[in-house]
């Protein structure tokens, strides 16, 4: 009876050591991060020096360059510096603002430019700090003089061209009950064509932001650009991660209140002559 015991003493004691180092390993495995490597974003990224970015053209944040292909603009240099604080190098891939949240869910890349801050894109996506803050407007023919006021656009007959899963289709859903909606899928490299439908008569106004709207005026002369001083609405807008992806937001949050603080973000911007809406944030020795 004495020798099985020590038989069965022997084997609880190597079942014990097994178990210490299989979760020596297993620690040593996922370091100190909470998660290994293929779970864990940063660390893919601190280790093969790559920072997949998903960008909308979007000037002045993000602008592409139709001869060389080759991205620049405010969030383009947020994140060209960002990325050669750790050593890495930026690779793009163009989406559009409907499609990148399924592009960061499916992997197609790792975080993505500026993104307006909406409750329905929340629950797909986790967003940063805010970066900016910027509004919807609206593009009518030009001399339309029927749109002062929302309560003008959400009439029965009146017809409203929007970009599908765009700011604008977020707010006319939510705001223009009454008007008949036309969303239009735009490519990553044309994200304005919905605008058309205005320019060709099929819908009687469209409403996106401000930026895209101002420059699609800019380049049709047979158009103008409304409610630019009083947006239809105020959003924040924010780089995007995978839902759920903390360690990688929290990098991001760091990195941009330090360009926010060390005046980097002011700089950008104003290399791009960009005029967004920001937080006005004072710094005093008491």
């Amino acid at each position: 009876m004495e020798k099985k015991n020590n038989i069965n003493t022997k084997i609880v004691s190597i079942l014990a050591i097994v178990a210490i180092i299989l979760s020596v390993a297993s620690f040593f495995k996922t370091g100190n991060n909470g998660g290994s490597e293929s779970n864990n974003t940063l660390a893919k990224i601190l280790r093969t020096k790559v920072m997949s970015v998903c960008v909308v053209e979007w000037p002045p944040a993000s602008i592409k360059d139709a001869k060389t292909g080759k991205y620049s603009g405010h969030d383009v240099d947020a994140y060209e510096a960002i990325a050669k604080e750790i050593g890495a190098t930026v690779q793009y891939h163009d989406t559009t603002f409907g499609d990148m949240p399924a592009a960061l869910q499916s992997g197609v890349c790792d975080m993505g430019t500026s993104l307006y801050v909406k409750t329905s894109r929340a629950a797909a996506v986790d967003f940063t700090r805010p970066i900016l803050y910027a509004g919807d407007a609206a593009l009518v023919k030009k001399g339309d003089t029927r749109f002062k006021a929302v309560d003008d656009i959400n009439q029965p007959g009146i017809k409203v061209a929007v970009a599908t899963g765009e700011s604008g289709h977020i707010f006319a859903k939510t705001n223009l009950s009454k008007a008949t909606i036309i969303p239009i899928d735009v490519e990553a490299s044309d994200i304005s064509r919905f605008m058309l439908e205005v320019t060709s008569g099929r819908a009687d106004i469209a409403v996106s932001d401000a930026s895209t709207i101002a420059t699609f005026a800019a380049n049709h002369p047979e158009t103008e650009m409304i409610f630019k001083e009083t947006p239809l609405d105020l959003n924040a807008d924010a780089f995007t991660v995978r839902l759920g992806d903390t360690q990688l937001l929290d990098f991001l949050n760091n990195s941009i209140l330090s360009m926010q603080v060390d005046g980097t973000w002011d700089k950008i911007e104003s290399k791009y002559n960009a005029h967004w809406f920001h937080t006005k944030v004072e710094y005093m020795v008491k």
